[in-house]
């Protein structure tokens, strides 16, 4: 329907009068300029920070750096003082068409030269909007190059167009242009030699699930396409934290590792369970399903069909889902999920509940141990989600890093989880940060004698080595104990009305409440309700087998 509605607008939309611009990228990365180059600071990844004088403007995490816009000299400009009304920059590309953001890769950029006294143009250097990591997957094991399965970290531009570098080996995806096609190859070959290929097709980047990829097979001597392999923007692992131990659906909880490709997106599985996160295109959901590895019953996919009429949604039913927006994945802690509740018979919103990609423990280190403050350093563990954002504590103490949506920043806080700007320090985030152990933050520490945060240039958050990946399994609820046997009571002096001990009052109070149907249950009465003032139940049982 929405598709629908888009083209009758376009279609009604004057002549003459332009389409309206997509939106400006969350996100972009300067590339292209080496650490021993003078100004190499300016690479990195910017954020989308908001509108100045018309156009999209983009700050680095943790500096004043920005990318912004100078309508006088109609030119993308990169200022180390950031946003202001200003032509000074150390880095700047002329834009006459006006193309609204600086991701565009036909833009040149000058960047400054104190030998020389001017900008000079660096054609390696380049904005993209290009996705950060790449999770290639769905080579089997044992098939020839199934090692090329993995993440892949944006390297540098080839041929105009993104290439990755396989985190554990020397393999890239990158674009090779006379042929417009996307290569896997070792990073020492070069042209149109390669393991892998797929049709560019006008990709900006090789993260398109559409891509059919080719793979070079020995014993045919050819290259054989492989339907299963996708490159994808997506992590290869994701959390599902904070619903209650105690609640229904606790299963949820736990580490999703990347799986493949359904309906165009990610599909996410639980090692050793059944359970999945997987898109639903008809409704733009993400789901968790913790029985997704089956197969819908027969009586499941009847029930459905008496309930809504489509027997395919019993593939929809599942344990908790969220909006999917406009997200490529399910690991962002912006999306809010329901979770499913027998006893109301519905999905209820838990705002503790988010899938998220932030590491499992994050180390402080830095600040020293004589001043002030210096036993912030430690090494805290994801405890669960605060105001919609992961948390962690430190174990044996109270202090806690949590997000403080507010100011937009990520706090330490002696006091653990409250809802406060009150902190010992802190360090700006862009909005869209999953976890503060992002490159780039800046942290101020407070400084009795000033009365202040003061910036601490020492001071980072990082991921430590050896780190966990995985969270433990999620145990089961505990079952309630047992009431104890009741005593018979003593023969009363007078025939009074005895008073049942208490376990007994509530057991019999429990009898008298109505318990919720089960599932069971629920389809027989949904089929005698059907059935019910009809005689041609053979005609909706037709419909849903396609039978005569």
């Amino acid at each position: 329907m929405e598709q629908h509605h888009a083209l009758a607008q376009a279609q009604l939309r004057p002549a003459g009068v332009p389409a309206a611009a997509p939106p400006p990228p969350r996100t972009v990365r300067v590339l292209g300029r080496s650490k021993a180059q003078e100004n190499s600071d300016i690479c990195g990844e910017y954020a989308l920070a908001g509108v100045h004088l018309g156009s999209a403007v983009y700050q680095k995490a943790g500096s004043s750096a920005a990318i912004r816009y100078w309508q006088p000299m109609r030119r993308w400009v990169i200022d180390r003082e950031g946003i202001r009304e200003s032509e000074v920059c150390v880095a700047y590309a002329d834009d006459l068409e006006g193309l609204g953001h600086p991701a565009h890769a036909q833009l040149i950029w000058n960047v400054w030269d104190a030998t020389a006294q001017a900008h000079l143009a660096d054609p390696a250097v380049t904005v993209s909007d290009a996705p950060a990591v790449l999770s290639f997957v769905g080579r089997s094991v044992g098939c020839e190059n199934s090692s090329a399965a993995g993440e892949y970290d944006l390297l540098e531009m080839c041929h105009g167009r993104p290439a990755y570098r396989h985190r554990g080996g020397p393999t890239v995806i990158r674009y090779h242009a006379p042929e417009d096609r996307w290569l896997l190859s070792a990073v020492a070959e070069s042209g149109n030699v390669c393991s892998a290929f797929a049709e560019a097709m006008g990709t900006p980047h090789p993260g398109f699930p559409e891509l059919q990829w080719h793979f070079w097979e020995g014993k045919k001597n050819a290259f054989v396409l492989d339907p299963a392999v996708a490159a994808l923007s997506a992590p290869a692992l994701l959390h599902v934290v904070g619903r209650s131990p105690e609640a229904e659906n606790a299963r949820i909880c736990g580490t999703y590792r990347l799986a493949g490709v359904y309906d165009g997106r990610p599909v996410y599985m639980r090692p050793d369970t059944r359970a999945v996160i997987r898109y639903a295109a008809k409704h733009n959901w993400w789901l968790i399903d913790c029985d997704g590895c089956a197969e819908p019953t027969l009586s499941s996919k009847l029930y459905q069909w008496i309930l809504c009429g489509d027997a395919g949604a019993a593939r929809d039913r599942c344990a908790a889902y969220c909006e999917a927006l406009s997200s490529d994945h399910p690991g962002y802690s912006n999306l809010e999920w329901k979770v499913w509740d027998t006893r109301s018979g519905r999905h209820n919103a838990d705002l503790w509940v988010r899938a998220t990609t932030a590491p499992l423990m994050l180390r402080v280190s830095g600040r020293s141990a004589v001043r002030e403050n210096g036993d912030i350093d430690g090494d805290y563990v994801l405890a669960g989600t605060h105001l919609g954002r992961p948390a962690y504590r430190r174990p044996g103490s109270s202090f806690a890093i949590r997000y403080w949506p507010a100011m937009r920043r990520w706090l330490i806080d002696r006091e653990g989880l409250r809802n406060a700007d009150t902190c010992v320090a802190y360090a700006e985030g862009p909005a869209g940060a999953e976890h503060p152990a992002s490159s780039g933050f800046q942290w101020f520490v407070y400084e009795t004698s000033r009365g202040r945060h003061l910036a601490d240039p020492s001071v980072t958050v990082s991921v430590p080595p050896g780190a966990p990946q995985e969270l433990p399994p999620v145990a089961p609820p505990m079952a309630a104990p047992a009431a104890p046997p009741a005593v018979p009571p003593a023969a009363p002096p007078v025939a009074l009305p005895l008073v049942p001990p208490p376990a007994e009052r509530l057991q019999a109070a429990a009898a008298k409440r109505p318990r919720p149907e089960s599932e069971e249950e629920r389809f027989a009465s949904a089929v005698r309700q059907k059935l019910h003032g009809t005689t041609r139940g053979k005609s909706w049982f037709s419909g849903l087998f396609g039978g005569a």
